[in-house]
């Protein structure tokens, strides 16, 4: 009998305020198998001080028992300061006691994947859009802070940051190198399909579950995960993409020879469970 090829989305959110449990029964349901609940903000939680992330990490601890409990998922968490809100903390108390805060962060996030309750730090690392030269550099060091941290617990790290390019890839290889982290324990969320080896430098992408992309991350190489970005949003439903997708849309490259079985094995199995240590069933 032949194994059952595990579904694993690399990047998804639920809380209880909007599909939740049942967002999490969606995957179940179209053959999804395993999933990385990413910690991300929450507006009930506002953060003014390191000391909240605690709080807001317990939130997301608290979904994942609880999709446990409903479904039979294997469910692994990445917990981190969202790198936004550096923002937001540098308006309310300054940029060095914001930098210290979302040190603290990732302090409270190690304490988690310490007790073994997150695999992860994520999703770290720098705003998506255009800023200051004194936020990029802040966010760097904090960056690098996230990676000694990863290093000395043996985990791997999630990066939020702006679509990467090759010289992009090369930067985080290089801040992986001086904290002294592999660089197939960097996984850059949201990434562009670049997947050749002397372009990634050794990071694993996250690519979205799109045609177009993993089409032409194919063409590299099947050395990434697949991931929805689903942020379980009222205001945004089904964005960035449904949570039955990555199940959904596996099963139909399969079928119209897009991607092989052995590269779906690839993505779905050995990357995940290389990368972030775990074991797939």
């Amino acid at each position: 009998m032949a194994r059952r090829l595990p579904i694993f989305d690399n990047h998804i959110h639920f809380r209880p305020e909007f599909l939740g449990v049942e967002g999490a029964k969606q995957f179940e349901k179209a053959g999804g198998t395993a999933l990385l609940l990413t910690h991300s903000p929450y507006e009930d939680i506002p953060i003014s001080r390191g000391s909240d992330y605690d709080k807001a990490y317990r939130k997301t601890l608290a979904m994942a028992d609880a999709i446990r409990a409903g479904t039979k998922l294997q469910v692994f968490v990445a917990l981190g300061p969202y790198p936004v809100e550096c923002l937001h903390l540098k308006e309310v108390q300054g940029l060095e006691a914001a930098v210290a805060a979302m040190h603290q962060g990732l302090d409270l996030a190690a304490r988690y994947i310490a007790q073994g309750k997150a695999v992860a730090i994520g999703e770290i690392g720098r705003p998506h859009f255009p800023v200051g030269p004194e936020i990029v550099k802040a966010c760097n060091e904090t960056m690098e802070y996230a990676m000694v941290t990863a290093k000395r617990l043996g985990c791997a790290v999630v990066l939020h940051t702006e679509d990467p390019t090759p010289e992009t890839f090369a930067e985080f290889a290089e801040i992986a190198t001086r904290a002294g982290l592999d660089r197939n324990r960097v996984v850059k969320h949201h990434s562009t399909p670049v997947t050749r080896p002397e372009d990634t430098h050794g990071i694993v992408p996250s690519i979205l579950a799109k045609e177009l992309l993993v089409a032409e991350a194919l063409k590299g190489s099947p050395n990434f995960m697949l991931e929805t970005d689903y942020i379980d949003d009222p205001q945004r439903p089904g964005a960035v993409l449904g949570p039955a997708t990555v199940p959904k849309k596996t099963r139909a490259w399969i079928e119209k020879n897009v991607m092989t079985e052995e590269q779906a094995w690839v993505i779905h199995k050995d990357m995940p469970e290389r990368t972030y240590h775990i074991r797939l069933e």
